[in-house]
C-alpha cells in the first residue's frame, strides 16, 4: 500500500469521471496535460488517475425515460471496449489507475481489468448488495464517505473490518462552497476509527486552492480532485479544476508537504537547533564569596546563573535536581563552571527506570488507566533507598472521592503514616502485601480488601516475589494530609518525583 508512514509520499487522485464524454481523443488530452504537471511533483506525490463505470446494461431501468437527464449524462458517455482498451493502455504508462463500479457488473469488469485500486463511491459506500460484491473481491479498495451520518459510517466500516481498506472524508456537494468543507470532521472521523481514515476527497470551487494544504496538516495523505482540460466541445463542470488552477493547489499541497516535514529529518537538525539556541543560555557561575572545594557538592545555593555563558560551560538549562554535581578541582567566587570539571550522577535514569518497571507490572496485570497518567514516585528515605523503601502510585481520579493505583516492588515497604481526614479501602489488585493496622498484622493476597479509617496507623510491605499493585479508594485526598512517625520524612521536603507514563 502507498501510504505508510510520514516518509511516504501521499496519493493525488485525477478523478476523470465521465469527463471523457465517451471521447477517445478528448480523454487522450486530459491525461497528457495533467501528466505533464504531475511530473513536476512526483519526488513528494503520488499520482493515479481514476475512472467510473457502468455496465449500462444492466445498470440502467427497462423502464428508464430515454431524455431523463440523468441517464442522458451516461448513456451519452458510454465507451465501447476498444476504447477503454486504449484508455486503460495509455493512463498505466503515466499514472496509477483506479475505477468506481457503480452495479456488480461493473466490479467484475474493474477486477478483470486489473485496476491497482477498486474505489466506492460514496454515493454507494452504503450500497449493500454491491458492497457484498466487492467484498468476495482480493483488490485495494478506497471508500469515500460522503453524506454519511457517524452510525452509517460505523456500520461500513465495521462490515469491511476484516479488509485493508483507507476511507476518505468527503462533502458530498457538488459544487462544495469552502464554508461546508468542515475539514473537522475529518479529524473527528480519524478520532473516531483511527488510521483507516486516510484522506479527503475533494468538489469544492476549483478556485479553493488551500483545501488539501490544510487537509496534509491534519494528517490526510489520501486525495481526490475533480479534473478536466478547456475544450470547445464540452462544457467544464462546477467542482471540475483546469490544469492551471490544480497546479497552484498542488503547489500549495506540496508545500505543506515540506512544512509538516518527517520527525526524521527534525531530528537530524536537533544538533544544529541546540547549537543556535544556546546563543542565548544562560552559564553556570559560582556565586560571589563562595568557594567550592575539590570534591564538593555544586548545590543551587552555591552557584549564580548569568548571560551569557561560554563555550563547554555548564547551561542553566542542565542544571537539574535530578542531578548531583561534584567539583573536580577547586573553583573560586565567580568561576564559570565548566562540564569538564565536574562529575555528575544522573538520578532522572533511576526515575525513568522506576517508570518502566512499573509499565510491566501494569502490562502483566491488565489494569486499564486513564490516557496520559502521571506516574508519582516516593521515595521517603532518597531515592538511593527506593527500593527498600518507597511508593509508585498513578492517581486515576480526586474530587469528592479518590482512586489511586499503588505500585510496590518485591520487598519495598512505605513507612508508618496515618491520615486525619481521609478514609481509604485496599483492594489487593496483584502480589501480596504485609500491612500492619494499629500494630495488628494482616496478610492480604489479591481479592482482599481492607479498609483504613482516619487516623489509623498504617505500614505495608510486599511480600511477594513478583511485586505488589493495590486499588486504593478514598474520600478525597490531599497529600497535606499525610503525616509519617518518622520526623525525617516530614522533614524532607524533596522525596516525590513526577514522570508521565507515555500511556495514550
Amino acid at each position: 500500500m502507498i501510504i505508510k508512514n510520514n516518509k511516504t509520499k501521499p496519493l493525488v487522485i485525477l478523478e476523470v469521471a465521465n469527463n471523457h464524454m465517451g471521447d477517445l481523443i478528448h480523454t487522450k488530452a486530459i491525461i497528457k496535460q495533467y501528466y505533464k504537471i504531475t511530473k513536476r511533483f512526483e519526488n513528494s506525490i503520488d499520482f493515479a488517475i481514476k475512472f467510473q463505470h457502468r455496465d449500462l446494461k444492466t445498470y440502467l431501468s427497462p423502464q428508464i425515460n430515454i431524455k431523463d437527464s440523468r441517464v442522458v449524462r451516461f448513456t451519452s458517455t458510454e465507451l465501447a471496449e476498444n476504447k477503454w482498451t486504449k484508455i486503460l493502455n495509455l493512463a498505466k504508462e503515466k499514472f496509477k489507475i483506479i475505477c468506481t463500479p457503480f452495479n456488480e457488473h461493473s466490479v467484475d469488469w474493474v477486477c478483470k481489468r486489473k485496476f491497482d485500486f477498486l474505489k466506492i463511491a460514496s454515493c454507494s459506500f452504503n450500497d449493500w448488495p454491491l458492497l457484498e460484491k466487492i467484498k468476495q473481491k482480493n483488490i485495494n479498495i478506497i471508500c469515500s464517505l460522503g453524506g454519511g451520518s457517524l452510525k452509517e459510517i460505523t456500520k461500513t466500516i465495521s462490515f469491511f473490518s476484516k479488509k485493508n481498506i483507507k476511507y476518505l472524508y468527503c462533502v458530498g456537494m457538488y459544487p462544495t462552497p469552502s464554508k461546508n468543507i468542515n475539514l473537522s470532521f475529518f479529524s473527528h472521523l480519524k478520532d473516531t476509527f483511527g488510521d483507516c481514515i486516510l484522506g479527503f476527497s475533494t468538489h469544492e470551487d476549483p478556485s479553493e486552492y488551500l483545501s488539501g494544504a490544510v487537509a496534509y496538516g491534519m494528517g490526510a495523505r489520501i486525495f481526490e480532485k475533480h479534473i478536466n482540460v478547456i475544450n470547445s466541445k464540452y462544457k467544464i463542470n462546477k467542482y471540475s479544476v483546469t490544469p492551471k488552477k490544480f497546479n497552484k493547489w498542488l503547489e500549495n499541497l506540496n508545500h505543506a508537504i515540506t512544512l509538516v516535514g518527517s520527525i526524521e529529518n527534525r531530528n537530524a537538525n536537533l544538533k544544529k537547533e541546540k547549537k543556535d539556541i544556546q546563543k542565548f543560555q544562560r552559564g553556570v557561575f559560582v556565586k560571589k564569596n563562595i568557594t567550592i572545594n575539590k570534591g564538593e557538592e555544586i548545590t543551587p545555593n552555591k552557584v549564580v546563573f548569568n548571560f551569557p555563558a561560554k563555550n563547554g560551560q555548564f547551561l542553566a538549562n542542565e542544571f537539574s535536581r535530578f542531578k548531583v554535581y561534584r567539583s573536580k578541582k577547586k573553583l573560586n567566587s565567580g568561576d564559570p563552571i565548566y562540564i569538564k570539571n565536574c562529575k555528575i550522577n544522573d538520578l532522572r535514569s533511576k526515575i525513568e527506570l522506576i517508570r518502566d518497571r512499573v509499565k510491566l507490572m501494569i502490562n502483566k496485570s491488565k489494569i486499564l488507566l486513564p490516557r496520559n497518567a502521571k506516574l508519582e514516585i516516593s521515595y521517603h528515605y532518597g531515592l538511593n533507598n527506593f527500593e527498600r523503601a518507597g511508593l509508585s502510585m498513578i492517581t486515576v481520579h480526586n474530587s469528592c472521592y479518590c482512586k489511586k493505583i499503588l505500585f510496590l516492588f518485591p520487598n519495598q515497604s512505605h513507612p508508618t503514616q496515618f491520615h486525619k481526614l481521609k478514609q481509604e479501602t485496599f483492594l489487593i489488585i496483584m502480589g501480596k502485601i504485609e500491612l500492619i493496622l494499629d500494630k495488628k498484622k494482616y496478610i492480604l493476597s489479591k481479592g482482599d480488601m481492607v479498609t483504613i479509617k482516619p487516623n489509623q496507623k498504617h505500614f505495608f510491605k510486599d511480600i511477594s516475589k513478583s511485586g505488589s499493585i493495590i486499588e486504593e479508594l478514598s474520600t478525597h485526598s490531599d497529600m497535606k494530609d499525610s503525616y509519617y512517625l518518622d520526623k525525617q520524612i516530614m522533614k524532607n521536603k524533596i522525596r516525590k518525583s513526577f514522570i508521565s507514563l507515555g500511556n495514550k
